[in-house]
């Protein structure tokens, strides 16, 4: 039997909240003991399907458990199961916005934020329901009773969304130039230009001619001529390991600004706190 408070509480829990303090291990925990899940990380929960049977558990008969995807692997599935806990949010009454654009992309302080609150509003609630058995009970959903497993190949961050599709393209194209190098083309032989001019043999050179001036190749003609150009191929592969340094080095600095104004944020609330 679910026992459950008429008044919501969900909008009590701030960004300042002891909840959001809670460890990812205590988070695992919690979560791991109430469904009988063995989750090692917090990004295995992106794709909304652990969300969803906690709050079938918290109210019974609002997430319809058949349409629970619990072997999803790409974005537009994990929406899916994110909607249904969505609805069941707006049926409860409970005030609480899901970001699903940024939970599905498998990133560990989003999911982390998410489930932490979660946890936090399942403490308020305090539910308990006796004889319930986690593992019977997702079995209704799509790959249900091997959850566990299909949980554990969850990777984090999901390679079909719109901003990271340009990284998938680039480890695409980084695999397939496992090709063999192309060889080194031979240098051109070298045409020895004559030093002086060759004088016609019948002919008398004059008494009073003067000899004639080598013929010498410029230094920078010769090297111009000389060097190889290097092939397309390197051409292309080069390109493409620069656009793949250039797409890690802007994604290093999309996630450390976000961290930044996140603890910003925070150390703001602090500091409106103390004014008071």
């Amino acid at each position: 039997m679910a026992t459950v408070g008429s008044k919501s509480e969900d909008a009590a829990i701030g960004m300042m909240d002891g909840a959001y303090f809670t460890s990812r291990a205590a988070v695992l925990s919690w979560v791991n003991s109430l469904l009988s899940l063995n989750l090692k990380k917090i990004e295995q929960t992106c794709t909304g399907a652990v969300a969803c049977q906690v709050i079938e558990y918290m109210y019974p008969g609002t997430v319809n458990l058949k349409r629970v995807n619990w072997e999803a692997r790409n974005d537009y599935e994990y929406v899916s199961n994110w909607k249904l806990v969505q609805n069941s949010f707006n049926t409860n009454k409970i005030s609480r916005h899901i970001d699903v654009d940024k939970l599905v992309r498998g990133k560990y302080q989003d999911n982390l934020e998410f489930m932490q609150w979660m946890k936090a509003f399942f403490d308020q609630k305090n539910v308990v329901r006796e004889s319930y058995d986690p593992v019977a009970v997702r079995s209704r959903g799509k790959g249900g009773s091997n959850a566990a497993a299909s949980l554990g190949k969850i990777k984090g961050t999901t390679k079909l969304l719109p901003n990271d599709r340009d990284k998938a393209k680039a480890e695409a194209l980084a695999a397939s130039s496992s090709d063999p190098p192309a060889k080194k083309s031979a240098p051109p032989k070298k045409k020895k230009l004559p030093l002086t001019e060759k004088t016609n043999s019948s002919a008398e050179p004059p008494s009073n001619s003067t000899p004639t001036k080598p013929l010498v190749r410029s230094q920078s003609s010769r090297s111009s001529r000389s060097a190889p150009k290097p092939s397309p191929r390197k051409l292309d592969k080069k390109l493409k390991n620069l656009s793949q340094e250039n797409y890690a080095l802007k994604a290093a600095v999309e996630g450390l600004e976000r961290e930044r104004d996140f603890y910003f944020d925070k150390l703001r609330r602090v500091e409106v706190i103390m004014e008071r």
